[in-house]
């Protein structure tokens, strides 16, 4: 099937649709390549080509589509390779193309896991005020490893003790070692949820 050829019969722009453009073959077949894939594999209207390259400039396409929406994604924050990953097979794009960009946009420093490590842990820990097992759970969610983020949460945490954080939150609930257990229970799960450990929360509760 790879050794077929076909002949470009028009090749006209996409309207609505920048850098695009509709090759129609003489087998009825319709692509739509973008313009940098037209000029990669050499399309050019009257021009006979192979099955294998449609299917090679096809990918290609795919591989600029999915350069443009990564770029654009960034544009608003930082995102993580296994987010990104996740997020573009789910939507049906290849796998070996959607690796392929992304190794491409950490080449091109466009891509960084461990700034995008410390801006969600920044995040976290001061405006979201988490503790760090959960802070720890939403990293590797995102797939970062332990023993990358380990120096930058604790870091962080020199910057923003969980301590302080914690009795922060105390007095905002107006919690006290004079509250009534039901309370001090109450106040712990809350604290608990929000990945902070129990002995941490119960020391400064005792303390308090």
């Amino acid at each position: 099937m790879n050794d077929l050829k076909f002949k470009v019969l028009s090749l006209n722009p996409v309207s609505r649709k920048k850098d695009y453009f509709r090759i129609t073959l003489d087998n009825g077949d319709k692509y739509n390549l973008h313009g940098n894939s037209i000029t990669q594999y050499n399309i050019k209207e009257d021009k006979s080509i192979e099955n294998k390259v449609i299917h090679k400039a096809l990918d290609h396409t795919e591989r600029e589509n999915i350069k443009c929406k990564i770029i654009l994604l960034l544009s608003f924050r930082q995102r993580s390779k296994k987010e990104l990953k996740d997020s573009f097979v789910s939507k049906g794009y290849k796998i070996d193309n959607v690796l392929n960009v992304i190794k491409e946009l950490e080449q091109r420093k466009y891509l960084n896991d461990v700034l995008f490590t410390k801006m969600m842990a920044t995040h976290m820990i001061k405006e979201k005020k988490l503790g760090r097992y959960l802070v720890e759970q939403k990293l590797y969610q995102h797939g970062i490893d332990f023993s990358a983020m380990d120096p930058i949460i604790s870091e962080l945490y020199k910057k923003y003790p969980q301590s302080k954080t914690i009795k922060e939150i105390l007095n905002k609930r107006n919690i006290s070692k004079r509250n009534s257990l039901k309370n001090k229970i109450k106040t712990i799960n809350y604290l608990k949820r929000k990945g902070f450990h129990f002995d941490d929360i119960n020391t400064i509760i005792e303390a308090y």
